[in-house]
């Protein structure tokens, strides 16, 4: 068997309000995969204070309360959970690959500031497919 590939962009765009969480979560990945890069934009006055994780996940559940189940894609390599920002975009390349079909990413926003934010990220993963030869 080859192997094939495409790169896929997965947009996350939502609001949470004020000192809540919020997660987004895509539709389900049904091929094998590995994340590229992770883009997000901070508006003018989120002072820092809207924090946004990645995870890959193998359940759509979408909790506001506490961080989803899954592989919190930013601490594969680094030491940092998270992402903040203010009046900036930011990105981070980084290859984390996700063998088993079926995932789904999230994005875990948590708001601790006293206004409603934005929350504008992309993550771009590649798609492995799998191509039979030909006898």
């Amino acid at each position: 068997m080859e192997e094939k590939s495409r790169l896929v962009s997965i947009p996350f765009f939502s609001t949470v309000a004020a000192s809540s969480n919020k997660t987004l979560v895509s539709k389900r990945i049904t091929s094998a995969f590995r994340t590229h890069r992770v883009w997000t934009s901070f508006a003018p006055g989120t002072n820092r204070l809207l924090k946004l994780y990645f995870f890959i996940s193998y359940d759509d559940s979408a909790p506001t309360t506490e961080q989803p189940k899954g592989t919190n894609i930013l601490q594969t390599l680094g030491y940092t959970e998270y992402i903040v920002g203010e009046d900036e975009a930011k990105w981070f390349d980084l290859e984390v690959p996700q063998e088993t079909r079926g995932a789904y990413l999230k994005v875990y926003a948590v708001n601790e500031d006293t206004y409603g934010h934005t929350i504008d990220a992309i993550v771009t993963i590649e798609i492995i497919e799998e191509e039979e030869e030909e006898v």
